[in-house]
């Protein structure tokens, strides 16, 4: 499991954004927490030939999308030509944490043909990577991403770019994620620090599996680092170093 030290959150339901690796004073510890994360993937990269991934998790507000965004960031930040891919076709929300406009084309015009891929593809030139926004809500969203056009879509991708992150809805939620797993290379699950019950987050990772999911292994967030260092003897300079940048955090963390 990989360890990314976001900040506890505050009252569930409050506005959120996203937390982005490229924001001013953000802490050291969750800067690199990508860059390991990184690391991890691009040796599967060369050992197991995985360039496409889907990011999910097991409920809503385990911080997915903010993970599918700053490992794509950081991703990008290494030279590769990355695409981030917004799969989430009932409730959209990207495209507006990442200010790519409103009523955008994306996967499902594509996938219904109302527009090409290339035609939906967005250059974020601030964050050096490709975006395809989820498009308009369908009122099908399992179907649509079962269809034939999906692989298609999905081969294209791989084809363009170096890495291809898809951010999917949580698994016990709908079956997305399972279906979209079933076209790329595996899946990155994550799991907020005391938040789900694990035998809803077992559930959902052998859900995935029973679907033919490669499950490449999971991310731990919103760990409360402080609280975990305290007593150990190291704790005073490791706290002295980090954690003050950790408490100047004021934003919560986008689902």
């Amino acid at each position: 499991m990989w360890n990314l030290f976001n900040k506890k959150n505050k009252t569930d339901g409050e506005h959120r954004t996203l937390q982005l690796i490229t924001d001013k004073g953000m802490p050291f510890g969750y800067v690199e927490a990508y860059k390991s994360l990184r690391t991890n993937l691009d040796f599967m990269a060369g050992s197991m030939d995985v360039h496409t991934l889907v990011i999910t998790s097991t409920v809503p507000e385990e911080s997915k999308s903010n993970v599918a965004v700053n490992l794509a960031m950081t991703m990008a930040e290494s030279g590769k030509k990355v695409a981030l891919v917004d799969c989430d076709l009932r409730k959209p929300v990207l495209h507006r944490y990442l200010k790519a406009g409103h009523n955008v084309k994306g996967v499902s015009n594509v996938l219904s043909n109302q527009c090409t891929l290339d035609e939906a593809l967005q250059e974020l030139k601030e964050m050096n990577l490709t975006f395809l926004p989820a498009g308009t809500p369908p009122p099908n969203p399992s179907e649509m991403l079962s269809q034939p056009q999906m692989q298609a879509m999905v081969n294209t991708l791989r084809e363009k770019f170096d890495v291809v992150i898809f951010d999917a809805p949580p698994v016990s939620v709908v079956t997305d994620a399972a279906v979209i797993g079933r076209y790329v290379d595996g899946a990155v699950f994550v799991v907020r620090s005391d938040y789900a019950p694990a035998d809803a987050v077992r559930g959902a990772v052998k859900k995935l599996q029973d679907a033919g999911v490669r499950v490449l292994g999971s991310v731990l967030t919103r760990y409360d680092m402080k609280k975990a260092l305290k007593g150990s003897s190291y704790a005073y300079s490791y706290a002295y170093n980090y954690n003050y940048a950790y408490e100047k955090q004021k934003a919560d963390v986008v689902e």
